[in-house]
């Protein structure tokens, strides 16, 4: 399901989508959990990782910026959630200004 940029989620909606486009984008079961590292926990490469970024910022209706997506905020899913949810509260930051 397509999310509107600035829908407000809570932290498990944010898991649970994320849990299906991991499972979406490669072969894992997506039974993710916040202490999951990408990289070591569950072994994406490179361009499955890209292929995880760019269909989270299509389903969230997002767009992150190049500098967000350093490791320390991308390689761990809690880290992850966390820049998925700054994301969507400044999209309703953007949606009030329009109003």
């Amino acid at each position: 399901m397509e999310r509107l940029h600035g829908e407000r989620m809570t932290r498990n909606e944010i898991l649970a989508e994320l849990s299906e486009i991991i499972s979406e984008c490669t072969a894992q079961d997506g039974k993710i959990r916040e202490e999951t590292d990408i990289f070591v926990d569950l072994g994406l490469d490179s361009v499955e990782a890209f292929q995880v970024i760019v269909r989270t910022e299509e389903v969230f209706g997002i767009e992150f910026d190049d500098v967000d997506l350093l490791s320390e905020n991308f390689s761990q899913i809690g880290s992850f959630c966390r820049l998925i949810q700054k994301e969507l509260e400044k999209g309703c930051a953007d949606v009030r200004k329009e109003e």
